[in-house]
Parts: C-alpha cells; sequence; structure tokens
C-alpha cells in the first residue's frame, strides 16, 4: 500500500523560469557589470564556463560555486530573492496537494540544489513532511535508483510504499521503479503514452485514487 508520494521539483511543481532567469539572466548580468563586457558577450563566456563543469559534476548546481568562480559582489540568496517573482506553480498544483494530503504523506524529491528548493518551496513547504536533493543532501548528481532507496530509508519506508511522480523520464520514472517504487511519468508536452504516463497532476490523482 503507497503511504508516500514523492513529487519532483521543477518541471513538476513549478515551471523552469525562475531556474532559467537565475542561471541565464542573472549570473551572466552580474558578471557584465563587474567585467565591463555587455550582456551578450558576458552570457556567452559564462555559459561556456558552465559547460566546461557539465551537468556530471556538483559544481554545475552549485550557486554559491558559481558567484566566487566569477568573483560576484552578491551572495547566494540575495542572488535568489532577486528572481523570486518569477517562481510559477502549475495551476493544477494547489489542488492536487490537497486532495493528496488527505490521504498520503508527501515529499519532494529533487536535483535542484537545497537552496533552490527551500525559496521555490515558500507556500507550498506545509503540504510536505519531507524534502529531499540528491545534490545537496547525498552529494548526488542524478536521481538513481540507489537514491531512491536512501530516500525510502530516510522516511523509514519500504520501497513499495512509495510513489515517485516527476517529469524526467529517465531519473524521474525509470529510477524509481529500477528501486522498486512505484512511478508516474509526469508527460506535459505529450511525447508518450501508457497507463503509467500522465498529461498533468490532476491525471495522476485520478490514476492514484481511483
Amino acid at each position: 500500500m503507497i503511504r508516500f508520494i514523492s513529487l519532483d521539483m521543477d518541471g513538476t511543481l513549478v515551471n523552469s523560469r525562475f531556474v532559467e532567469k537565475v542561471w541565464m539572466e542573472g549570473m551572466p548580468r552580474l558578471y557584465a557589470e563587474k567585467s565591463g563586457l555587455d550582456f551578450a558577450a558576458a552570457k556567452e563566456y559564462v555559459v561556456s564556463e558552465y559547460m566546461k563543469i557539465g551537468s556530471d559534476h556538483l559544481e554545475w548546481y552549485d550557486l554559491r560555486y558559481w558567484i566566487d568562480k566569477f568573483e560576484l559582489k552578491i551572495g547566494r540568496d540575495e542572488l535568489l530573492e532577486l528572481y523570486e517573482d518569477e517562481i510559477e506553480t502549475y495551476p493544477e498544483v494547489q489542488e492536487v496537494l490537497d486532495i493528496l494530503s488527505e490521504s498520503y504523506k508527501l515529499v519532494v524529491t529533487s536535483n535542484a540544489a537545497r537552496e533552490f528548493i527551500d525559496i521555490e518551496l515558500d507556500g507550498l513547504a506545509d503540504y510536505f513532511c519531507e524534502t529531499f536533493s540528491a545534490t545537496s543532501d547525498f552529494r548526488e548528481v542524478k536521481k538513481s535508483p540507489m537514491l531512491y532507496s536512501a530516500v525510502c530509508a530516510a522516511l523509514g519506508a519500504r520501497p513499495f510504499e512509495v510513489m515517485h511522480i516527476g517529469d524526467h523520464y529517465n531519473y524521474d520514472y525509470e529510477s524509481p521503479l529500477q528501486a522498486g517504487l512505484d512511478a508516474l511519468f509526469l508527460d506535459r508536452r505529450s511525447m508518450r503514452s501508457g497507463s503509467e504516463v500522465v498529461g498533468d497532476l490532476l491525471e495522476a490523482v485520478e490514476l492514484i485514487c481511483n
């Protein structure tokens, strides 16, 4: 029997606008101001530095690392707060959390760094008994089957008592299944079909509750 429902964050609960603004506008703009480059040139340089590290390394996700690397005169939280008005939950999220929280304990399991989770969940945090960051809490760059096993252990749950829902086919669907969890793939772009594929979180509720 399912006791816990785990939800991914970016692309599942909130759209990616805030994250994109921080990394692709905020960081380049601050570097442009520091270096004297125009924004386009600063962005090209900053993105090239991101790519040298790549998403297989923890530094890719570490805002403080990049602030220090570019020698920017701003704090991590201050940078995030510049763009917090860009945080936007998907339209069905509030209703879905109201419904699911009546019968299940809810958790967030995200690849995002802890500081992003905390600010993006502001206003929703009371729905969740736990939040897990792959990069900050487990020092993992991807949500592997081992990570989902660690989440289950932290919850005191057996894998079959946890369902995960998220929008990345490999890391939010295949990985939890390999760890013995139940899973639904959230496909907001309608690219896949199947009995465990949902177009939004209300469709997930229909499958879970019926």
